[in-house]
């Protein structure tokens, strides 16, 4: 492992570590700013947030693990594309299965998607985390086919055939936030192979070209971008934005960072009571919303920068592009593409504050920094060396 990626790892490792700490400080005053002193302990006891830290640790620690282990130069074979179906074939038939119930049911699913409602998966996965899950496997598998990973020409093409099925899943059910995921890390992937294999441009382009035309022709495709457009429309327009995604994600946004710049504190944030000092700002700033529709930060950024202060998670942020890849291949594109995709998704949700974005995230370093299979490792004994000279 490089000495660039051992620092990076080393560094996002330590931002993390910051965060856990912050979240732990349920006192405040020590590391994080004192909840009280601030008037925003409303309707929140020191033991819930004591239970409510402890949760938080729970959800966040294993990913401090593996980056931990990773900055120690630690490196772990993976069984992600020697054995692709245990990580395919779960994700495969939760969506095949859900997609089909839609069917059975679909004027009314086809509202719900509409109005931005969350669709009901057969899977306890929150919708937007299940689809920047599926869309993760799609991107780390499309890697490993691109990488040559895949041994035998029928499990590629198998492979093949259960990526385009997820992918077309993925536009019937998947939330904007996955399709994010897939559309910029995916467009970063494929810029790298144009860039490697110019002959593939046109055939690739064209390709590409058909499918987003036959994919535009689902009704839940055309409905999500009507109910996009609205909600853009709404939103820039100072339109009412209570039944508008993008439109109370924006308010919280500006509530968020309205926070962050008067604690104006690079360093300390207000650890595991975001949502209590969120509400409160809410009341303060008189925000033409119900309660009800009042949502969290709905941005990892924002939202850790609050609990720990904006330099920690800016430094997890620009840290991650140089920590992934393997770093020996002299090209780190596609391990760039993933973390990417990883960044834009997060501006749109917490992934980080629930179990399966933290699950994305593992596997995704996991795929990304794995160690190589012995397939690809140099030969070492004599005798071998010998016999590939000859």
């Amino acid at each position: 492992m490089s000495f660039v990626q051992r620092v990076s790892l080393s560094l996002m490792a330590l931002s993390l570590l910051w965060n856990v700490l912050s979240l732990m400080d349920v006192y405040g005053g020590y590391i994080t700013h004192g909840l009280n002193t601030h008037d925003f302990m409303v309707d929140l006891s020191l033991s819930d947030l004591q239970k409510l830290a402890l949760t938080k640790l729970q959800v966040k620690l294993p990913l401090l693990v593996v980056l931990t282990l990773y900055a120690t130069g630690k490196r772990l074979s993976t069984v992600l594309y020697r054995f692709w179906p245990l990580v395919v074939l779960p994700v495969f038939w939760i969506s095949v299965s859900s997609v089909i119930h839609y069917l059975q049911h679909r004027t009314f699913y086809d509202q719900m998607v509409l109005e931005s409602k969350p669709i009901p998966l057969y899977s306890g996965v929150y919708h937007i985390e299940y689809a920047v899950l599926v869309g993760c496997v799609v991107l780390l598998m499309a890697k490993g086919l691109l990488r040559g990973a895949v041994e035998g020409q029928a499990s590629r093409r198998l492979l093949v055939v259960a990526l385009a099925v997820l992918v077309i899943c993925m536009h019937v059910l998947g939330a904007r936030t996955g399709l994010i995921f897939l559309y910029v890390g995916g467009a970063m992937m494929l810029f790298d192979v144009a860039r490697r294999h110019r002959q593939w441009l046109l055939r690739g382009g064209l390709v590409l070209a058909l499918l987003m035309g036959v994919l535009s022709m689902l009704p839940s495709v055309q409905n999500r971008v009507t109910n996009t457009l609205t909600d853009l429309k709404t939103t820039f327009q100072g339109g009412d934005v209570t039944h508008q995604s993008f439109g109370q994600r924006w308010v919280a946004w500006t509530v968020a960072w309205a926070t962050i710049t008067e604690s104006n504190s690079a360093w300390k944030g207000f650890g595991a009571g975001v949502d209590v000092v969120m509400k409160a700002q809410y009341e303060r700033k008189g925000v033409a919303l119900a309660e009800r529709h009042r949502i969290g930060v709905h941005n990892q950024w924002l939202e850790g920068a609050l609990q720990s202060g904006w330099m920690s998670f800016v430094l997890l942020l620009v840290a991650g592009f140089f920590a992934l890849g393997d770093g020996r291949n002299g090209d780190r594109t596609m391990e760039v593409a993933l973390w990417l995709a990883v960044v834009v998704a997060m501006m749109f949700e917490s992934l980080m504050e629930r179990q399966a974005g933290i699950l994305v995230l593992i596997v995704l370093f996991q795929g990304a920094m794995a160690k190589k299979n012995g397939i690809y490792s140099e030969i070492k004994t004599e005798d071998a060396l010998i016999d590939k000279i000859k």
